[in-house]
Parts: C-alpha cells; structure tokens; sequence
C-alpha cells in the first residue's frame, strides 16, 4: 500500500465512524433541546407578564472633565 492509499483509508474509517455516531448524538440531544425550549418559553412568559420590579432613582453621573490644550 503506498501512503495515499493509507490515508484514504483512515480517512474513509473516520468518516464511517462519524457517520454511524451521529444519529444517536442527535436523538440523545433532542430531548435537551426540548427541555431547553420549554424553559426559554416559560422565561419568556414571565418576563412578558410578570412583575416588574422598579428601577432604583440612580443620581446623574459626574460631567467628564476635560484636559486643557495649551495652544
């Protein structure tokens, strides 16, 4: 076998091995996704129809002083 070759193959073998991985990467995540999902609605419901605290009166900020430029 000449390397080309060699690299094909162990090319070839990962690749099979992704393929075969995969699906079950998918179907086991899909259950996160739908758990993740159902948190962010409910998220979104609270923040859309909750309690809105008050924002505490903060004081307006110091004015930024300026170096002086000496002509």
């Amino acid at each position: 076998m000449t390397m080309v070759s060699v690299v094909w193959a162990v090319l070839a073998a990962v690749i099979g091995l992704v393929w075969l991985v995969v699906p079950f990467v998918i179907f086991g995540i899909k259950d996160l996704l739908r758990d993740l999902l159902a948190e962010q609605k409910k998220t979104n419901e609270l923040l859309a129809h909750g309690p809105r605290p008050a924002l505490p009166d903060t004081p307006a900020p110091p004015p930024v002083l300026m170096a002086r430029r000496y002509p």
